[in-house]
């Protein structure tokens, strides 16, 4: 018997005190006693995650702080959420031990399947985390999987969640656990372990509507570890400094508006992503209405009349768009370039 088998066989049992007894009873019996422990596993392997950095808002930064999760991958190596990592000056981990971490180099950043890779010292302490690396032949087969979520819920610490995969959804090259696990705000990065006890992904977002919980397959998380432990990497503060923002330009697009005409430029956001606008006029003095909309919400909107520079995290994956308005009371036709992107955090990490 493995060790997760015997903590799912303790899990599904442990609401009463004589089903305890009995369980505890077999360990004993098998040979297994202490050694297949549930905290032998994920209380070491499992971090709760504390931040300091910053947020865009248009053209400011706002100091913020904020919670997560993260799972080591060996004695040097943690993933997390990229949406966790990303713009931390400041990123510290506790395991369920009361073992601090500090966390100061960036490996690897993959915004789209929303993993990044960090890097710190254990000291002498060992640590190895099997994952699930292959992509099984249907991975549709994994559904009614027992599975096991641990996340920093609320901020609060580890908390356990039990559960079982419920879907596989893939997007192109982007790939969906979907599990029954009711994780919360905090369990961002978090693990998501089998019934073998083996790494089957990274907890990344919920729905609420839904009552669906989603994570990253370690399959792909894998893939991100080959890039992250291909780079010497970068501190959090040279990876994540605000200042000469890396761009990728997904839309450029040249304008000449006249009055009551617009322009639309969308991006599609798969993931997680920092977006970055851009408007440069090449006529004066024609003032034109600004908004950046996703479905039915305004993020921003003003009134142009110089050239504008703004970056904004997202909420989520969805369409993002730009709209600007040369507006009906004016006389003049309105000329330049608007431009739409994400902040490409991966450019600096070699």
């Amino acid at each position: 018997m493995s060790t997760a088998s015997t903590m799912f066989a303790a899990w599904d049992v442990r609401r009463s005190a004589s089903s305890r007894g009995l369980v505890v009873a077999l360990l004993l019996a098998l040979g297994l006693g202490a050694a297949c422990s549930p905290t032998n596993q994920w209380r070491d392997q499992t971090l709760a995650l504390k931040a300091q950095g910053y947020a865009f808002k248009g053209t400011k930064l706002r100091k913020v702080a904020w919670s997560g999760s993260g799972v080591w991958i060996d004695e040097h190596t943690m993933v997390t959420n990229a949406h966790v990592a990303t713009r931390a000056l400041r990123l510290r981990g506790t395991d369920d031990r009361g073992q601090r971490y500090r966390f100061t180099k960036v490996l690897a950043i993959d915004g789209a399947n929303d993993i990044a890779v960090l890097h710190a010292r254990r000291g002498n302490e060992d640590v190895s985390t099997e994952l699930v690396d292959e992509r099984p032949e249907d991975p549709k087969d994994l559904r009614g999987t027992k599975v096991l979520a641990i996340g920093n819920t609320g901020g609060q610490g580890l908390s356990v969640y039990n559960g079982q995969v419920t879907n596989y959804l893939r997007r192109g090259r982007y790939e969906n656990i979907v599990h029954s696990a009711d994780i919360s705000s905090g369990s961002s990065g978090g693990p998501l372990w089998d019934d073998s006890g083996r790494l089957l992904g990274i907890n990344k977002s919920i729905n609420l509507r839904l009552r669906q919980s989603f994570a990253t397959p370690a399959w792909v998380v894998k893939r991100v570890l080959r890039k992250g432990r291909r780079n010497d990497g970068a501190s959090l503060k040279e990876a994540f400094s605000p200042r000469k923002l890396p761009m990728a330009f997904s839309v450029k697009r040249r304008f000449c508006l006249n009055p009551g005409q617009k322009i639309v430029a969308p991006i599609a956001v798969v993931g997680t992503a920092d977006i970055v606008a851009a408007v440069k006029f090449k006529t004066a003095g024609t003032p034109l209405f600004f908004g950046l909309v996703r479905g039915r919400s305004i993020m921003s909107k003003g009134l142009l009349t110089k050239n504008l520079f703004a970056a904004w995290g997202t909420p989520g994956p969805g369409v993002y768009k730009v709209v600007l308005v040369n507006p009906k009371k004016m006389t003049k036709q309105a000329c330049g370039i608007v431009g739409l992107g994400r902040v490409a955090w991966e450019k600096r990490l070699k």
